[in-house]
């Protein structure tokens, strides 16, 4: 499973780049990086890290949302953020019979564009991350769930997703 990433500047604008669209460019540069922990070299899903994601509904343009689904029904910012520790990645076998993801998983779909991820390999007590990525260097394409989560509390909204 994929639990820590890597993901520079340069991934999240080549998209944009490929249209050649310098608006698009500008504006996430402007008013979407800002507010991520972008760049990533080596970050774990369990920081629940803040990256751009593209859904649907903005088609070519992201969104900020942070890594480790919420679903609509956690009710407490307590409980959410326990329960993003169990939801950073979806199984294909059961994402769509986990609580969790199954009211999202037909409709919110995602892309994250990433430069690469880890493995890691644990030998005699000691654990080696394994650098995983394209032998181009171009990014990578990892499917995901998302969601937009209303706290109940404060009412803002976060968008959240699973890899």
């Amino acid at each position: 499973m994929c639990y820590d990433i890597k993901t520079t500047l340069e991934t999240q604008l080549k998209r944009a780049k490929r249209r050649n669209d310098l608006q698009a460019i500008d504006e996430i540069m402007e008013s979407l990086i800002p507010f991520t922990d972008l760049p990533l070299f080596h970050a774990s899903g369990f920081t629940h890290p803040e990256v751009l994601i593209y859904v649907r509904d903005t088609n070519d343009f992201p969104i900020v949302a942070t890594w480790g689904l919420v679903p609509s029904w956690v009710k407490t910012t307590a409980q959410m953020k326990k329960h993003q520790n169990f939801t950073i990645n979806a199984r294909i076998e059961s994402i769509f019979e986990k609580a969790s993801f199954k009211d999202v998983a037909n409709t919110q779909r995602c892309i994250l564009f990433i430069d690469g991820f880890y493995e890691h390999h644990h030998f005699k007590g000691k654990t080696f991350p394994f650098y995983i990525h394209k032998t181009n260097n171009q990014p990578m394409a990892l499917a995901g769930i998302w969601n937009e989560w209303l706290n109940p509390e404060n009412g803002g909204r976060i968008n959240t997703f699973s890899i």
